[in-house]
C-alpha cells in the first residue's frame, strides 16, 4: 500500500531542491526550452518538406502511348490487366481526340492549332500507382506489350525526386539524433554541477545508509520536472511562432504545394514533450550515477 506520508515527503524534498538550486534549475529549463524550439522548428520543416515531396512524387503517373494500329480488344485487355494490378489505384483511357483537346486548353493562345492537318497525338492510357517507388517497375513491364509504342513517366525527374525524398528522410533522422544528443550532453553537465554543489548532502545520505537509488530519485525527478517545464515553455514559443509565421509562408510562397494543415502538429508537440522529459530524466540518472561510481 502506498505510504502517502513518504510520498508527500519525497515530492516536498524534490520541490525544495528544485527551488533551492533555482539558478541551475533555470539553466536546465532554459537549455531544454531552447533545444525544444530548435528541434520543433526542424521537425516542422522536415514534416512540411516530406508533405511537399509526397505531393510532388504522388503526382507522378505512367503515360502509356499506344500504337496507331492497336486493336480495341488488345487495348481493353491491357486496361483490365492494369486495373487488376494491386499496385495501381487509378487507370484511365485518353483518346487522341481528348488528348488534343487537353493540349489546346493548356497551350491556349501560345500555338495556332489550325496549321495542323491531322491529329498527331496517339491514344494513351494513364496509370497512377499507390506507391511512387513502383512507377519505374510497372513502366518497364508495360513497355514490353506489343501494342505499346512508348511509355513515359519522366524517368530522370522521378528518380531524382525519389532519391531526394529518401536522402531527406535519412538526413532528417540524423539531425534529430544529433540535436537530442547535444541537448542531453548540455543537460548532463548542468545537472552534474548541481550534484557537485550538493555533494556534502549526498555524502551524509550515504553515511546514514541511503541506497544508491534513494540518492538518485530526487535528482531524477528534478530532471523530469526540468524537462517538462522546459518542453512546455518551448512548445508555447513554437505555438506563438507558428500562428505568426505559418500563414505568411503560404501567402508568400504560393508556388510550393504546401498546406500547414497537413502537418501533424499535435503529434509533433507530443514528441517534443516526451523528448524533453526523457532528456531531463536520463541526463539526471547518468550524472548522479557517474558521481556515485566515482565517490
Amino acid at each position: 500500500m502506498l505510504d502517502w506520508g513518504k510520498f508527500r515527503f519525497f515530492w516536498a524534498e524534490v520541490g525544495q531542491n528544485f527551488t533551492r538550486n533555482y539558478t541551475m534549475a533555470l539553466t536546465a529549463i532554459g537549455t531544454i526550452a531552447i533545444s525544444v524550439i530548435i528541434l520543433g522548428v526542424f521537425l516542422f520543416l522536415r514534416s512540411s518538406f516530406d508533405r511537399v515531396m509526397h505531393n510532388l512524387v504522388g503526382q507522378v503517373a505512367i503515360a502509356v502511348y499506344l500504337r496507331d494500329d492497336a486493336a480495341g480488344a488488345s487495348v481493353d485487355a491491357l486496361m483490365k490487366s492494369l486495373q487488376a494490378d494491386p499496385r495501381i489505384d487509378d487507370v484511365r483511357y485518353v483518346s487522341k481526340r481528348r488528348a488534343l483537346m487537353n493540349l489546346r486548353q493548356s497551350l491556349r493562345g501560345q500555338f495556332n492549332f489550325n496549321v495542323l492537318n491531322n491529329n498527331p497525338l496517339p491514344n494513351s492510357i494513364v496509370a497512377h500507382t499507390k506507391i511512387p517507388d513502383d512507377v519505374p517497375i510497372i513502366a518497364n513491364e508495360i513497355k514490353n506489350n506489343p501494342i505499346v509504342a512508348n511509355v513515359n513517366y519522366g524517368s530522370s525527374v522521378t528518380q531524382r525526386l525519389l532519391r531526394a525524398e529518401k536522402v531527406a528522410s535519412v538526413a532528417g533522422f540524423g539531425v534529430i539524433a544529433l540535436l537530442i544528443v547535444a541537448t542531453a550532453l548540455i543537460m548532463y553537465n548542468t545537472i552534474r554541477l548541481t550534484v557537485f554543489a550538493r555533494q556534502r548532502e549526498i555524502r551524509i545520505m550515504q553515511l546514514v545508509g541511503a541506497t544508491g537509488w534513494a540518492v538518485r530519485w530526487p535528482f531524477v525527478f528534478e530532471g523530469i520536472l526540468s524537462g517538462l517545464v522546459g518542453a512546455a515553455l518551448g512548445l508555447a514559443a513554437l505555438s506563438f511562432g507558428y500562428r505568426a509565421f505559418a500563414p505568411k509562408l503560404v501567402v508568400n510562397m504560393p508556388f510550393i504545394p504546401f498546406n500547414p494543415a497537413q502537418v501533424p502538429l499535435p503529434h509533433i508537440a507530443l514528441e517534443l514533450l516526451v523528448v524533453g522529459v526523457l532528456v531531463g530524466m536520463l541526463s539526471s540518472m547518468w550524472s548522479v550515477g557517474r558521481y556515485l561510481k566515482v565517490a
